[in-house]
């Protein structure tokens, strides 16, 4: 009667199994349409990874922002193409070697930029405001921050003003319903200060405002505040910054979600580039620094191969890179100090107090 009882549970049980299986399969939903094809081309390939695209393709094609006078309210940057530029320029030598070349594609908003990068027409965003609904909006992931922008107090300094009380019942010019006007209001409150705002809607008529002393102090994004005052008349008075610092907005790259090793590779460039400055290897010594014994040089120049190998490059993948563009500190000196005469602030390196710090070569 055993022998039956088991004989029974073996022909039995992989039945009902089987019968279950079939009855889960059938609940499944049923796959979606194909989208149809639209008329641009797209950049990617069936691959798990946009990297053979790019060799395909053989070369980069990045995008940048070049924020436009009239303010659209979703952008508060100033203009910082040129350091997404150069950060172009070192992914692209990481993926294909020496002298690779760029196509760099401009756009005048960030909306557009994530457009683009979403239809597959670009493989790379150089300088954007990362957001939770960007990512789940345009299918998209973010590295690590290349650049820190806080939000300061631009005053004349013939004012001889040394902090942000001295602007107590004074007049303050920001753009009109706009994230750098209501950050105002929250650290102007919880500093005790009273402030006379006067609001803009078009950015070149804060400047103009700024730049005549119609207000005391004229406040936005530093990057923002750097540029308008590159572009002040010659005859406008000096302009400096104030110490205090408060809002932070990093901007970063954005690829496509789900390329892991696209993602690492971007991440390890920028790693590369700031790591280099931390050991004082730069362009010009770079090759010299192949002969160095210390760990983190030994890593940085390719005597370890571990990240090499993980991502598929050549052991010494970072010297071509540091050889075109530098260190971080050189890119961003021969950038945005050269053209915004922009102190480093939070972007210096984590051992001067700055925000940058490199994941481990490794």
């Amino acid at each position: 009667m055993l022998r039956w009882s088991l004989l029974l549970s073996i022909l039995v049980v992989p039945s009902l199994g089987a019968q279950t299986v079939a009855m889960a399969a059938a609940n499944l939903p049923k796959a979606a349409s194909p989208a149809p094809a639209s008329d641009a081309k797209p950049l990617l390939v069936e691959s798990p990874s946009i990297i053979p695209a790019i060799h395909t393709a053989g070369r980069l094609v990045c995008g940048v922002v070049e924020p436009v006078d009239d303010w659209d309210g979703r952008g508060e940057h100033g203009d910082l193409s040129t350091l997404g530029t150069a950060f172009c320029e070192a992914v692209a030598v990481a993926v294909l070697g020496d002298k690779a070349p760029v196509e760099v594609v401009r756009f005048p908003a960030e909306t557009e930029a994530f457009e683009a990068l979403k239809a597959h027409r670009i493989h790379l965003v150089a300088g954007l405001s990362p957001s939770a609904e960007a990512a789940m909006q345009y299918g998209v992931s973010f590295g690590r921050p290349f650049f820190f922008d806080t939000q300061r107090f631009l005053v004349p300094a013939s004012a001889g003003r040394k902090g942000v009380a001295s602007l107590r019942d004074n007049l303050i010019c920001a753009m009109n319903n706009s994230p750098s006007q209501e950050r105002l209001h929250d650290y102007m409150t919880a500093q005790g200060i009273a402030y006379g705002l006067q609001a803009h809607s078009e950015q070149g008529e804060m400047d103009a405002s700024v730049a005549v002393a119609h207000c005391a102090a004229g406040t936005a994004l530093e990057s923002r505040l750097a540029e308008s005052r590159a572009d002040f008349p010659a005859n406008a008075p000096e302009f400096v910054f104030l110490p205090e610092r408060f809002g932070l907005d990093p901007v970063v790259p954005a690829f496509l979600a789900g390329d892991q090793r696209f993602a690492l590779l971007v991440d390890m460039t920028l790693s590369a580039l700031v790591e280099a400055e931390a050991l004082g290897i730069t362009r010009g010594n770079v090759r010299a620094s192949t002969q160095r014994t210390d760990l983190l040089a030994r890593r940085l120049t390719g005597a370890d191969r571990s990240v090499g190998q993980a991502l598929a490059l050549p052991a010494d993948w970072a010297v071509p890179v540091l050889l075109a563009v530098g260190n971080y500190g050189e890119m961003y000196t021969r950038t945005l100090g050269k053209a915004y005469h922009l102190e480093r602030g939070p972007n210096a390196l984590w051992l001067s107090g700055g925000l940058m710090t490199p994941s481990p070569l490794q």
